[in-house]
Order: structure tokens, then C-alpha cells, then sequence
């Protein structure tokens, strides 16, 4: 494992350490469980940005030229 060293604010670690304690975990633990998790949405993000790209190039609806006005899509 690599070790690396950040700067964090003094009362955001305090509140850090006191999940840790609470989950009987440490500091390092919740550390890297925060970093999966946003390397996890990150990927996740991105294939659903890919897939829609794809879609989109595959897709063949047309977009015309708009023929009604706002206010006949309300009338009842």
C-alpha cells in the first residue's frame, strides 16, 4: 500500500476519527472506504455517460421545426 500525506482540517478530522471510533475502524480505514466509494461513482458516472453517447449516435430521431405554440399544449 502507498502512504501519502494530506491536509485536513482540524475539526473535519476530529469528526473523522470519531466515526472511526465508532465504527471500530481506524482513520486509515475510513480513508480508503471514502476513496472506493468515490472512485466507484466516478466509474459508474462515466459508463452511464458512455452509454448514452452511444445511444445517442445509434439514435435516428429527427428534431423538426416546432409547429404548435405552448399554449395549445394546455388547452382542455
Amino acid at each position: 500500500m502507498a502512504r501519502i500525506t494530506v491536509e485536513i482540517d482540524d475539526q473535519l478530522l476530529e469528526k473523522v476519527k470519531h466515526i472511526a471510533l465508532e465504527k471500530k475502524i481506524s482513520v486509515e480505514a475510513v480513508v480508503d472506504e471514502k476513496s472506493k466509494e468515490f472512485v466507484s461513482a466516478s466509474q459508474r458516472k462515466r459508463a452511464a455517460l458512455e452509454g448514452l453517447e452511444i445511444f445517442y449516435r445509434k439514435c435516428e430521431a429527427k428534431v423538426g421545426q416546432v409547429t404548435w405554440r405552448r399554449e395549445e399544449l394546455h388547452d382542455r
